[in-house]
């Protein structure tokens, strides 16, 4: 009787590690059966995604996200951060994989699945594959052995696509023409200021702005323009805080996870509570940078941590405070109360912000007016006038860039092939205009780079190889995707998101 309870329990252990690991491993459900059911989350050329596979997936991204932010995502934040979506995007994209492979004639010899299924230890004893234990696991979880073959020959597939397409790699011709672009680089000072941010230049008078804020026509477009900047003109309260966290993942163990807490009493302070984060604090992103939770309102954060936050004062440490995460000590770093102003005692900046933007045909001339401007600045080189300038109007200073002919890029803009070789070309000292319609940027150019081109390209060609390759193959799976979603035929039902 023992031998078979025990032969018994086995089996039953067995098969729950079959649900818990095999189904993982094959990402779910493959039946082609070139039709979906109501009850599935969606289909994909035929390929149904079932929501059994949709609810394992996404269980897997929460608890990815869970163990980042060191608690439980609330259904609000899963919501924000579209994780549904994003994890139903990410099954699509396995089953264009899988369609695009069977239906280029992509197969699987009878013997290649039997072989990949007998190496599965699930259905091992002693080593050896047992074709009794297959079966009966078979069985009691609900499969048919034809229906697990096509699951394992779909998911190998897969598998087999990925494997064809991370394959590609560039020739090192090519990737030596990369590494001799990527070091042929100049240095360059730049000045950049967006269109948008010279309307604050466009002069409008206090007597402007005041009759057109008490004309009853333009009462409507300001009441409109103070809702869509409700949040500049109305802060909530806001408390800026650093803790340090000791999880409690056992609640056997909630005594002992304080004690180690307590221990902290007495040995904070506001100038190495940041290095004690780092080292000590159970919350994985704190390790990194001390601990720092930034700014938040009322809302953001668990009950207990918001009134420790709220109630204490600037520069004050709390806790041990316990919350659902465990317990936190807590340096509150800063306060700023709540701003509320009303449409009246904010109408005439509304109103001079109005008058500017329709005063913006005089932009072309200011435009012209800021390019000479820059280009001034750039000719001085006097740090003191350009850091004076950014006090007036925002501007972004790129000095001593170096910019390769690679990528082009100066600051947030790339320069065109022709602007590139415009730059190449051109001598040290000379002023660039580089502006398009959307900002005015112009581009000092400095000395070129010295780099010894031959020997770089001999120690780093195995790398940059590499790397192309894997951007190159990363580009290539982005665009047979896109080509892949055009044309299929995708079916979803949101309502079982």
């Amino acid at each position: 009787m023992n031998n078979s309870f025990t032969s018994k329990a086995a089996t039953f252990l067995i098969s729950i590690l079959f649900l818990l690991i095999i189904v993982s491993f094959l990402f779910g459900d493959y039946g082609r059966s070139g039709s979906s059911s109501p009850q599935d989350v969606a289909s994909v050329d035929g390929l149904p995604v079932s929501t059994r596979e949709y609810q394992m997936r996404l269980s897997q991204q929460i608890e990815f996200f869970n163990q980042m932010m060191g608690g439980k995502m609330t259904p609000q934040q899963i919501n924000q951060m579209g994780v549904k979506e994003t994890v139903l995007g990410q099954i699509i994209q396995t089953k264009l994989l899988l369609s695009f492979g069977l239906n280029n004639g992509l197969s699987l010899s009878e013997d290649e699945v039997k072989s990949e299924i007998k190496k599965l230890p699930y259905f091992q004893r002693n080593g050896e594959f047992d074709v009794g234990l297959y079966r009966n696991l078979m069985q009691s979880n609900g499969y048919n052995p034809a229906q697990f073959e096509e699951m394992i020959s779909f998911d190998m597939a897969t598998r087999k696509v990925e494997q064809i397409i991370s394959a590609q790699s560039v020739s090192e011709g090519l990737a030596a023409d990369v590494l001799r672009f990527k070091m042929s680089a100049v240095k360059v000072d730049a000045l950049r200021i967006e269109r948008t941010d010279l309307i604050n230049l466009i002069e409008v008078s206090s007597t402007e702005s005041q009759d057109f804020a008490n004309k009853p026509e333009n009462k409507k477009l300001l009441e409109d323009m103070y809702q869509e900047a409700f949040s500049r003109y109305n802060k909530p309260e806001e408390a800026k805080a650093r803790h340090i966290l000791f999880k409690v993942d056992d609640p056997t163990k909630d005594a002992e996870v304080k004690a180690r807490a307590d221990k902290l009493a007495g040995t904070l302070n506001a100038k190495n509570f940041a290095a004690k984060a780092k080292e000590l604090t159970e919350d994985p992103s704190g390790k990194d940078n001390g601990g720092d939770l930034g700014w938040f309102s009322r809302g953001r954060m668990v009950p207990e941590f918001e009134k420790a936050a709220f109630e204490g004062k600037a520069g004050q440490i709390v806790g041990p405070i316990k919350t659902q995460f465990g317990y936190h000590w807590l340096l509150i770093e800063g306060k700023k109360g709540e701003e509320t102003k009303t449409f009246e005692q904010v109408k005439v900046e509304l109103a001079k912000m109005a008058l500017q933007k329709r005063k913006s045909l005089d932009l072309e001339g200011l435009m012209k007016q800021t390019k000479d401007k820059l280009q001034a600045l750039l000719q001085s080189g006097d740090k003191k006038l350009i850091d004076a300038e950014k006090t007036k109007v925002t501007m972004n200073h790129f000095p001593s860039t170096e910019v390769n002919l690679y990528d082009l890029s100066v600051g947030p803009q790339t320069l065109s092939p022709a602007e590139g070789e415009k730059l190449f070309a051109a001598q040290a000292g000379e002023i660039l205009d580089f502006s398009t319609p959307g900002a005015v940027f112009m581009v000092k150019v400095g000395e070129k780079v010295n780099t010894e081109v031959d020997a770089k390209i001999a120690t780093g060609l195995k790398t940059e190889v590499m790397t192309q390759s894997q951007m190159f193959n990363r580009k290539f799976r982005e665009e047979l995707i896109k080509e892949l979603t055009a044309k299929a035929k995708v079916v979803t039902n949101p309502s079982l998101l």
